[in-house]
């Protein structure tokens, strides 16, 4: 099995699978309704704006690994919160969520292995380095989420 099966099964498998992990985002995420991914503790973000950050980096690396500009005008910011805090738009960010893990998965099995450790156009680092952060980037948040959930819901 090649490297980037590997890696592309785990990112899968912190989203919606069997991962180390024990936990996953989708579980996470499906039982957290919109009021309740509003909600802070402290100063921290809230679930619905780690949610979009975590889309807006897999954009920000799939761009990168195919050779494109890596924010492009129409993006939505880093940790967006919209101001429809309802249920409907809560859903449409998790299928968004949903879309950008799945582009994520097929650009990290599409990368050319021959081309996995040599430094990626525009940047200082080449794509094992972007997609091993996406996993580490995908499982931190997991995390943050777990924990805002614990804090959050009564």
């Amino acid at each position: 099995m090649s490297t980037l099966v590997v890696l592309s099964e785990s990112l899968q498998h912190i989203y919606h699978g069997d991962p180390w992990l024990d936990v996953t985002l989708l579980e996470h995420l499906q039982e957290t309704d919109a009021e309740q991914a509003t909600r802070r503790v402290g100063a921290s973000h809230n679930i619905w704006e780690l949610v979009n950050h975590l889309i807006f980096w897999h954009q920000n690396v799939i761009r990168k690994l195919k050779g494109e500009k890596p924010e492009q005008d129409g993006d939505l910011p880093d940790f967006y919160m919209p101001e429809n805090h309802g249920e409907n738009n809560w859903q449409a960010t998790l299928q968004r969520l949903e879309h950008s893990i799945t582009q994520m998965v097929e650009t990290i099995r599409n990368f050319p292995e021959e081309k996995l450790f040599t430094p990626v156009p525009e940047t200082q680092h080449n794509a094992y380095y972007y997609i091993q952060g996406i996993l580490q980037h995908a499982a931190y948040h997991l995390g943050q989420i777990v924990l805002i959930r614990k804090h959050v819901i009564q």
